[in-house]
């Protein structure tokens, strides 16, 4: 026979919030993975940039240059070089450093903030 006191299973606002649940954080997701894609390629720049001779000899404004045109290559966006980036002597070499936000806006008036430090330590060889 069949006894509705046994019944299991997920009800229709359970099943709505579930997929409510997985929606939101699809979307945002796909919203932030631009601003992590733009660092990855921050990061790489950075990479290949101390990976040169001489890189730890290199003045700010070679650095600037250099980063500039990596980054003109790679279309990396929000990074302002002349603000964010920062240049300081350490032990046989050099520590190149940028460190950014992006506000990426969510939905109506809510917007995500991630912030991005980045550094790369050019030593002398």
């Amino acid at each position: 026979m069949f006894n509705r006191g046994n019944q299991t299973g997920m009800t229709l606002f359970g099943m709505t919030l579930v997929v409510f649940v997985i929606v939101f954080f699809t979307l945002l997701g796909l919203k932030l993975l631009p601003a992590y894609l733009n660092n990855f390629k921050v990061n790489s720049d950075l990479a290949n940039l101390v990976h040169q001779p001489n890189a730890s000899r290199l003045s700010r404004s070679e650095i600037v240059d250099g980063l500039e045109r990596r980054f003109e290559i790679d279309e990396v966006s929000y990074v302002h070089l002349s603000k964010d980036l920062h240049v300081t002597r350490i032990t046989g070499g050099k520590r190149i450093s940028i460190v950014y936000e992006i506000r990426v806006p969510l939905i109506y008036n809510v917007s995500a903030l991630v912030d991005f430090n980045d550094h790369v330590e050019a030593v002398h060889r």
